[in-house]
């Protein structure tokens, strides 16, 4: 295993930039996660992990072995200059940004269509929340990067149990023409009585 002893290094400065920054997300098609819990989980689903970062005693999910490129030990003040949470958790890790453009054609089903969710822990919230009534797709509109991580933390790993889609009001609307919506209002009816 790699030993990282410097906040400098080249692997702690992209883990910096993909906390902060969507473009780069974007650019390098990667996003960035944080806990032990998370790299199961992410294990779990299949998820393409492209670098691990951890600092001390840190259990490991089975199945780890052999799928990662990059796997790097740290001390603790490395792993606090990286980590985007106030208390690192000991792991850090990269994953390949799945594809969220939309589909060409829907099958029947249940969809979930967010617009405007601009706080990331929010949107994170409604995406475990989604994931947890069996809502397996659900299409953005004009929302925060879902792929932040503080949307990525929210989420519980439910990110990893969903397809994330995003688009245009347009492009959204038009890929699900013929699906019939029903939308939530404050002044709307009753969802019991409905």
């Amino acid at each position: 295993m790699e030993i990282i002893s410097s906040k400098s290094n080249s692997l702690c400065v992209h883990l910096r930039k993909l906390a902060s920054s969507r473009s780069y997300r974007e650019e390098t098609g990667e996003f960035l996660c944080d806990s032990p819990k998370l790299l199961g989980e992410a294990v779990l689903w299949g998820a393409d992990i492209t670098a691990l970062l951890c600092a001390g005693e840190v259990e490991l999910p089975q199945g780890l072995e052999g799928r990662v490129p990059r796997v790097a030990g740290t001390s603790e003040a490395v792993m606090r200059s990286v980590s985007p949470m106030e208390t690192p958790q000991g792991v850090v890790f990269t994953c390949t940004l799945p594809d969220t453009a939309l589909p060409d054609r829907l099958e029947k089903g249940r969809y979930l269509v967010l617009d405007g969710v601009q706080d990331p822990g929010n949107l994170g919230t409604v995406i475990r929340t989604a994931n947890a009534a069996g809502y397996e797709d659900i299409y953005l509109i004009n929302c925060t990067d879902p792929y932040s991580p503080k949307a990525v933390r929210a989420s519980m790993s439910g990110i990893f149990f969903v397809n994330l889609y995003q688009g245009s009001k347009e492009e959204i609307l038009t890929a699900l023409n013929g699906v019939p919506l029903i939308c939530a209002d404050m002044d709307g009816e009753d969802i019991f009585s409905f």
